[in-house]
């Protein structure tokens, strides 16, 4: 073979082996969003990259300006992105983002609530909503492109709680859907109640309440992936109740209360987020003050054992809110008053936790979503 032939099959021999090499290089990162109060000097909605693989998180970018942006939810393609902001006035309080090729505002709404806090997807088409100062639930649709379309129902909320200083009128605080989209549970921390609401064909109905202990302060809601338990998390007594479905497939049959800290509720904690490990064996609950992520086995198999397994605190500072990402592996954690997102290494068979060294610096971060 001439010299310059066997030069001109090295080099296409190596190209192969180099584009065989790049092809097997596989991009282990997904897109974190991160809501903010923007009191500090943060300014909206952000966007990271966070590796499933390391752990690591970087690569901090402004989505969209936007006052206090502290809930967000994502459709099921991740092509839409919303958040529900906390005014206390007739500003838009409902935002929505559309992904092309970037993430540009698609619309905004004033529902004529006040300090709305939580938004959440029902079915494919339907935004539902807790507002927290006005003290009701709003139901809004939309389309693919993420434009509301009109109000569907707004549901006030009546009545107050044991603890004067927080419980002196209805507080909404979360809602939640099933899967199906059937019944939704709305968390109210001033009325110690979960209120339900049905879906029949385009609009909802009032469909039964779940009462708490008095003081209690429900607060955040957890649907079990395969939908066997209900779990909510009381802010006041640092509770998390259980609930089973009935014969409508509804989640009203009582089933139990666990503690989160024992005595330790009256020394200024208060919970916050829950969450259910994505194989539902596990359940974590977040706890303000004493700077917690709590952790309970639920499932013993197919029974259902609630035990408390530990907790952790390092690097832990006011954890509002917490996710699970995607292969389960990591569990994140917005501290609001440490400015930062603190990553935790999450084992799949314990379900304990323990710092991974990984942190994102960002001001006051009060929501996480994947």
């Amino acid at each position: 073979m001439c010299k310059i032939c066997y030069l001109f099959s090295m080099l296409l021999l190596v190209g192969f082996v180099a584009s065989c090499g790049s092809s097997q290089v596989q991009d282990t990162t997904v897109p974190l969003y991160i809501g903010t109060y923007t009191s500090g000097s943060s300014e909206g909605i952000y966007m990271a990259r966070f590796d499933t693989v390391s752990g690591k998180a970087d690569n901090l970018q402004l989505l969209a300006s936007v006052d206090n942006p502290s809930f967000l939810t994502l459709d099921a393609n991740g092509k839409l992105l919303f958040a529900v902001s906390e005014h206390t006035n007739n500003k838009p309080n409902l935002y929505s983002l559309h992904r092309g090729r970037s993430w540009e505002l698609a619309d905004s709404l004033a529902t004529g609530a006040l300090a709305s806090c939580y938004v959440s997807i029902v079915g494919k088409e339907m935004l539902a909503i807790a507002n927290y100062v006005s003290g009701d639930v709003s139901f809004v649709s939309f389309n693919n492109k993420g434009r509301f379309i009109d109000e569907v129902a707004v549901f006030k909320h009546v009545g107050s709680g044991a603890n004067a200083a927080r419980q002196e009128a209805p507080h909404a605080h979360a809602i939640v859907a099933d899967k199906e989209g059937r019944f939704v549970y709305a968390a109210d921390l001033g009325i110690d109640k979960v209120m339900i609401y049905e879906r029949v064909a385009d609009t909802f109905v009032p469909a039964g309440e779940l009462v708490a202990a008095p003081g209690a302060g429900p607060r955040h809601i957890a649907v079990h992936p395969q939908e066997k338990i209900l779990a909510v998390i009381n802010e006041l007594n640092l509770t998390i109740d259980f609930y089973l479905k009935d014969e409508r497939g509804a989640f009203t049959i009582y089933h139990s209360t666990v503690s989160l800290l024992g005595d330790e509720h009256d020394n200024g904690n208060s919970a916050a987020d829950i969450h259910f490990s994505p194989d539902g064996r596990f359940l974590y609950g977040s706890v303000r003050g004493a700077d917690k992520i709590v952790i309970f086995q639920v499932f013993d198999g197919d029974d259902l054992n609630v035990r408390h397994r530990g907790d952790v605190s390092e690097g832990i500072n006011w954890p509002r809110n917490f996710t699970i990402d995607p292969n389960g592996r990591f569990l994140l954690v917005a501290n609001q008053n440490g400015n930062s997102v603190v990553v935790l290494h999450r084992d799949a068979e314990t379900g304990m936790l323990r710092p991974s060294g990984h942190r994102l610096e960002v001001s006051m971060p009060v929501c996480l979503k994947f």
